[in-house]
């Protein structure tokens, strides 16, 4: 076996593992992306009107952590409901 094809053998094992801490690592409260993409418009209404919506919902708060993809469409979301005027700064 050459080297390219040991790194790639190499490569493809601790991607194994590091998938598997990942899955070791997640929440167990951890909703899913189904159930965080159905509350989604709810959590960021939520949110933009101040309050806290982690308590009421904790298990798509805790997907909301763990899930880049899932975290930025509540960030574009939210962003959205909060217009222009808040990603101007505030005046002096």
């Amino acid at each position: 076996m050459d080297n390219e094809a040991q790194n790639a053998s190499g490569d493809q094992r601790s991607d194994h593992w590091a998938r598997l801490d990942a899955f070791l690592q997640t929440d167990p409260r951890d909703a899913g992306c189904d159930e965080a993409m159905e509350m989604l418009d709810v959590y960021a209404e939520l949110l933009a009107a101040g309050n806290d919506p982690s308590e009421r919902f904790p298990g798509v708060h805790a997907h909301f952590l763990a899930c880049g993809p899932c975290a930025q469409a509540l960030e574009g979301l939210l962003s959205a409901l909060q217009g222009p005027a808040s990603s101007q700064p505030a005046p002096p």
